[in-house]
């Protein structure tokens, strides 16, 4: 659209004019924050408006300046510049133009007579400076509509002008302020200042003035009064709250005395903030909007009227050429001046937004227009046509151009678009016809061009309507009558034709038309470069070349860009329609036109990612194409490996070519691989060729005939090669062929035999058994043999092979490739093998009669098990033909060397070397690496957790072999598990290498170990006292406590126990006395053990660690697994607990006499230590039992010096014989406050604290002894 003038293609709003707020250069100059909250609100939307101007209450306009930046920048916010309009139900949208407040309107036309050589009786005589009459006029004499006139109306003189003023006061010069209070004059004036009356008076008359002068030109004249904070003071003084009420006074005055009715909107605006101010300029947008429009209709009026008054085409003929052989301009022609007065009716409507009147009219003018360029006028009879390439007939076809893309944009615009795409096809329709008679037609590259733009123009408009929110109507739900007469839903002349839809009228989106434009841009091209070719031929005719300067704009333009551009659009339009197939074609054509403009690689790029689906959805033929034109650009830009590509995909007879040009092919691949010497081209250039990824002309089929297998086992495997029935047109000689698995040794490497021979054989057997391993540069360790690698076309060959598994797991045919090799080059046909083709057909094993040259001269085929091809094959470990057993005599007790005897029983027919593995597992959750278990073949000797490699020996057919093991467990008594593996192999054909690797038999057995522990141990410690007397020993500082250590050992164990020795260790905090209490029958103590003395040097420590109780011993019979070996004796070892002493203040002992009597007096002496520096009192509190009598009170007190000693005796009397307990006695010390007491704990030498109940029990003798 570019090409054309802006006026004729945008849309047209009413123009309206401000003043009073500066000018558009005024805006842009504005401040960086001022612009940003301008900005800000003229985004608000109308239905936010009154939210937002909640929003913007805190931005106030302080300053005049700011406050018409504000209103300005609100106004032009929303400015009509662009080819599609508001839309139909948009709310009075005006085009805004800010003027100078001293800004000059051009004058009405002036009033002047036309030559009497040019007038006619009827014609309108005034016209203006742009009017055909008019010398100067860029249309004078006989021009149609020149730009400027449209641009008059859409930016220069305004249906509406709205004047901004301000209301005079005090300190209207500055900022908006509070004014000075003046006394108000109420004679003869009223309440009116003087100075104020006269200020008005002048905004009157410079108001009156302005309107008197747009009146004359018809043109509505609004005016906005601003009111400063000044004005509306609101302070709550008398003298404030009158001036409020003069100002309705001085707005009636202004407006009386400046003329200004009921017809001129009078606007006042208070001071508002922005919010109010985007409120305010729809509302004054809406208010204005019908008389903007009514100014347009009466100039429609007008206009109409001069038309009228316009005589017939008929009575006015334009000469012949040939009749008047003059050169000098001509007037106007009244069918011209039919053409302007039609053009500006339809403007005028446009401006009015009449649509529907506008199409009319526009219509009118176009076919008026249309007539000009016949040889032979219609309408205006004896006229002959403009003269081609004059002047004139350029505007003409310009002014063509443009009216029928109005027509078009306004259907479109009032949703008709059957009515837009009948216009485009009848303009180029109409034109085609005429292009043919100018000498410009089909054959030029100057019509191709105009259409193009035509096409291009129509799709640019439209994808403006659709993103402005046209729809494009669904081509289903459209109806048209074939049998129509008008030509725009009918191109058939059959009459027979029912209803039905004419896909020509069928509105698309813009994709088609970009694409459209697009072809034709390409025809334009092809015709150009036609021509040149012809202008450099000798002798070659001028006269029919267009004009110089027209071939020299040609030659600027670069056709390829261009259409690459339309192409692109084209593209992205059909791919948001989601139109998968189009949208390859677009990408398709884009590529061929990448190709002809020379730009090979990204023509490749394009190429290839288009291959791909066509590819993949088997379109043979496109894709076809697109190979060939792949290979030109491959050879072009010298990537010969996808030149060698693509020539290997061409050989399929997938694609319908000849045999001759498959020949062609062949002998191309050829020449590049083995004749061609390429430039710039490395020692050795490798090609790999994923022949599943192209259309091959070699299909690879294979087969496992089993499904599992076992380890060392013989495993056959069967593949398939199948050529097409009409490729490789002439016999191929691969030089090698590779079988790729996931396991590198078992890959396979066939040679080509040499002087291998060729023949016709439809289906041939190959025998790839009994390869030997080599060592080939570039494949490494593989297992090689020469074979028959010829393939011609209608064949198949079947490899057959073995393997021989040596270790379980998933074995897979990875990958199959055939190879050329030659100096410069190793390419490979690659299949990948890793994803298993989905395949229903049954699974097949060839079986026939071979020949000694391989070939099936009776096929037969063996079924197979499942469908689909097998490219993997399931290994398994063959099933261990061992036993093992196990012996060994439960529970295990923890700490000892636990024997177990293992045998391993041979029931292979064939005698086997093995080994053992052995490990010992705890059930507990803790770190097998911090495990303290071992296991050993020596009970003197502790290894590890675990045994290697144990040589168990040869074990000859059906016989057996012992191994005796000893488990030792540790600490926890979670039962174990040990974990056997027997690996072995025959001893004809044993590995050499090490299990786990290939050939080796495995056998595993896991046994349940239930481990208890042997001891229970329970340990009692119990303060002690020296035997004291009742004398005076002295005050000393030295201070011994004595405790009794008790351990209790009890074994848990079904088995006996002999103890060998049983140790206290101590540690260097103590000495002990030990005295050992063993209560089981079932344990035996080889030694005595002596009492030592416990002395407690340290009484500052309160936590003392004793030691370790350790206990050596073993079982005292013998298991039956190891009757003739002598296992040592093991030791376990217990921690004894800490002494815990507590910190006192007050010692109590008691002195027990020796052997009482009944009815003989004793007395028990209690010794109390009080070991601070301050006296205690202590209270006795003693309870009577039925056992004894004593003498004393049942309570008493007594105290304690600091650092003394007090004896209390209780006198006792026994009654009964036998093991009595004491009368209880209590001591509490009591201190000076209540609640402050403790009680004292009493201690006895040779008494365990805590093993009698209560208190102390003693043995009482009877009177007379038996």
């Amino acid at each position: 659209m570019d090409n054309y003038p802006p006026e004729f293609i945008l849309q047209h709003v009413p123009l309206m004019a401000v003043f009073g707020l500066g000018t558009a250069r005024d805006l842009v100059e504005q401040p960086t924050s001022t612009t940003n909250s301008v900005q800000s609100s003229s985004i608000i939307p109308k239905s936010q408006s009154r939210r937002s101007s909640l929003s913007a209450a805190s931005i106030p306009i302080s300053t005049r300046q700011q406050l018409s930046r504000t209103l300005l920048a609100l106004l032009t916010a929303k400015n009509q510049v662009s080819v599609w309009g508001p839309g139909k139900n948009a709310s009075a949208a005006f085009h805004i133009v800010a003027v100078d407040k001293n800004h000059q309107f051009p004058p009405r036309k002036p009033m002047m007579r036309p030559p009497a050589h040019t007038h006619h009786p009827n014609m309108p005589v005034a016209h203006s400076s742009i009017s055909p009459l008019t010398p100067g006029s860029p249309v004078h004499p006989d021009g149609l509509i020149p730009p400027i006139w449209v641009r008059k109306h859409r930016e220069i003189i305004p249906s509406v002008v709205v004047g901004f003023y301000d209301l005079w006061h005090h300190t209207s010069s500055g900022p908006i302020q509070e004014k000075e209070e003046v006394s108000p004059v109420q004679e003869p004036l009223g309440t009116i200042e003087p100075i104020e009356r006269e200020k008005d008076n002048n905004l009157a008359m410079e108001i009156n003035e302005k309107r008197k002068s747009l009146l004359e030109r018809g043109i509505k004249f609004s005016v906005v009064i601003l009111l400063r904070t000044q004005n509306m003071d609101k302070s709550m003084d008398d003298r404030a709250f009158l001036k409020d009420q003069t100002i309705d006074e001085r707005l009636s005055y202004i407006r009386k005395v400046s003329g200004l009715d009921a017809r001129n909107p009078f606007f006042v605006l208070p001071p508002s903030q922005q919010g109010d101010l985007h409120d305010f300029v729809i509302n004054l947008q809406k208010s204005l909007y019908d008389h903007g429009l009514n100014y347009y209709r009466e100039h429609g009026k007008r206009i109409k009227k001069k038309r009228s008054r316009l005589p017939s085409p008929n009575g006015n003929m334009r000469p012949s050429l040939s009749e008047k052989p003059s050169t000098s301009p001509q007037p106007l022609s009244i069918q011209g001046w039919m053409i302007r007065y039609d053009y500006k009716l339809a403007t005028f409507a446009e401006f009015r937004q009449d649509m529907e009147t506008a199409i009319n009219y526009y219509e009118s003018a176009y076919n008026l227009l249309v007539d000009l360029f016949a040889p032979q006028s219609s309408i205006t009879l004896g006229a002959t046509g403009l003269p081609i390439r004059s002047r004139r007939w350029t505007e003409a076809r310009i002014l063509a151009d443009t009216i029928s893309l109005k027509i078009c944009k306004l259907n479109l615009y009032i949703d008709s678009p059957s009515e837009a795409l009948a216009q485009l096809n009848k303009h180029v329709s109409t034109f085609r016809n005429i292009s043919n008679t100018w000498g410009i037609g089909e054959d030029t590259f100057e019509y191709w061009a105009w259409l193009s733009k035509q096409y291009r123009i129509f799709a640019d408009v439209l994808e403006i309507a659709t993103k402005s929110g046209f729809t494009i109507p669904d081509p289903a739900k459209i109806s048209h009558n074939t049998t129509s007469s008008d030509f725009r839903f009918s191109i058939s002349n059959n009459p027979n034709i029912g209803s039905g839809i004419n896909p020509s009228m069928v509105l698309q989106h813009p994709g088609f038309y970009y694409f459209m434009a697009a072809k034709y841009n390409s025809l334009r091209r092809k015709n150009f470069l036609t021509l040149e070719k012809f202008m450099k031929k000798e002798g070659f005719e001028t006269s029919v070349l267009p004009p110089q300067n027209i071939l020299e704009a040609e030659q600027s333009v670069d056709h390829s860009t261009l259409t690459i551009e339309l192409l692109t659009k084209s593209y992205e339009q059909f791919k948001a329609q989601k139109t998968g197939r189009m949208t390859l074609y677009m990408a398709s054509e884009i590529a061929n036109t990448y190709l002809d403009a020379e730009k090979y690689e990204t023509a490749l790029k394009f190429f290839e990612r288009i291959a791909k689906t066509y590819r993949k959805e088997h379109w043979h033929t496109i894709l076809e194409s697109i190979l060939r034109c792949s290979l030109v650009c491959a050879k072009e830009l010298g990537t010969w490996e996808k030149v060698v590509e693509y020539l290997v995909e061409l050989l399929s007879d997938q694609f319908s070519i000849s045999n001759q040009k498959r020949i062609e092919i062949h002998n191309e691949l050829m020449d590049v691989l083995f004749k061609m010497k390429i430039a710039n081209l490395p020692e050795l250039r490798q090609v790999i060729i994923d022949m599943d990824e192209i259309n091959s002309f070699l299909t690879c089929r294979v087969q496992f005939k089993d499904d599992t297998t076992f380890i060392g086992a013989e495993t056959l495997f069967q593949i398939t090669f199948t050529t097409q029935a009409e490729s490789p047109p002439i016999p191929l000689q691969f030089a090698f062929l590779r079988f790729s698995y996931n396991d590198s040794y078992f890959n396979h490497y066939f040679r080509n035999k040499k002087n291998g021979e060729k023949d016709n054989t439809k289906l041939e057997w190959v025998d790839c058994k009994n390869c030997l391993q080599e060592d080939i540069e570039g494949e490494g360790l593989v297992w090689v043999k020469d074979v028959n690698l010829n393939f011609s076309k209608g064949i198949t060959k079947v490899f057959e092979g073995s393997i021989e598994p040596k270790e379980s797991g998933d074995l897979q045919l990875q990958a199959v490739s055939f190879g050329f090799l030659t100096e410069r080059w190793k390419v490979e046909l690659h299949f990948n093998l890793k994803n298993t083709r989905e395949e229903h057909s049954k699974r097949k094993w060839l079986i026939g009669d071979f020949d000694s040259k391989g070939e099936v001269t009776k096929p037969i085929y063996s079924v197979l098990n499942g469908t689909g091809e097998r490219t993997s094959i399931k290994i398994t470990q063959k099933l261990a033909r061992l036993d093992i057993q196990a012996k060994h005599s439960a529970p295990a007790l923890l700490d000892e060397h636990y024997p177990i005897e293992l045998t391993v029983v041979n029931l292979e027919q064939e005698e086997v070397k093995a080994f053992l593995n052995a490990e010992i597992v705890t059930d507990a959750p803790s770190n097998s690496i911090d495990s303290e278990d071992f296991i050993t073949l020596d009970p003197t000797t502790n290894v590890s957790n675990n045994l290697k490699d144990i040589d168990i020996g040869v074990i000859p057919a059906g016989e057996s072999v012992v191994k005796i093991v000893y488990v030792l467990g540790k600490k926890s008594s979670f039962s174990r598990t040990l974990q056997l593996t027997v690996y072995y192999a025959s001893t004809s054909s044993v590995p050499s290498t090490p299990f786990p690797a290939r050939g080796w038999i495995e056998k595993k057995e896991d046994f349940r170990i239930h481990f208890i522990a042997p001891f229970v141990f329970s340990f009692n410690i119990s303060p002690q006292s020296e035997i004291f007397t009742t004398g005076n020993s002295g005050n000393s500082l030295e201070w011994v406590e004595k405790h009794l250590l008790v351990a209790k050992i009890t074994t848990t164990s079904p088995w006996e126990i002999s103890i060998s020795d049983i140790d206290l260790i101590l540690l260097d905090q103590a000495n002990a006395q030990t005295k050992m209490e063993i209560a089981a029958s079932s344990i035996e103590i080889d030694n005595d053990f002596q009492e030592q003395e416990l002395t407690l040097m340290d009484i500052k420590k309160l936590n003392i660690d004793i030691g370790l109780l350790v206990i050596q011993w073993k079982r005292k019979q013998q298991s039956s697994v190891v009757k003739d070996i002598e296992i040592p004796c093991t030791e376990s070892t217990m921690i004894v607990p800490q002494l815990i002493r507590k910190k006192t203040e007050i010692s109590a002992f008691i002195r027990i006499p020796p052997n009482p009597k009944v009815g003989q007096l004793f007395t028990l002496i209690y010794k109390i230590v009080n070991w601070t520096s301050s006296e205690k009192k202590i209270h006795v509190i003693i309870e009577v039992n039925d056992s004894f009598v004593f003498s004393g009170y049942k309570q008493t007190h007594f105290s304690v010096p600091g650092m003394g000693e007090y004896c209390f005796r209780v006198n006792c009397f026994p009654l009964i014989a036998g093991k009595m307990k004491l009368p209880k006695v209590k001591m509490v010390r009591r201190g000076e406050f209540e609640g402050d007491e403790e009680v004292v704990n009493i201690i006895s030498p040779g008494y365990k604290e805590g093993i009698e109940e209560d208190y102390f029990v003693i043995f009482v003798r009877p009177k007379i002894e038996i």
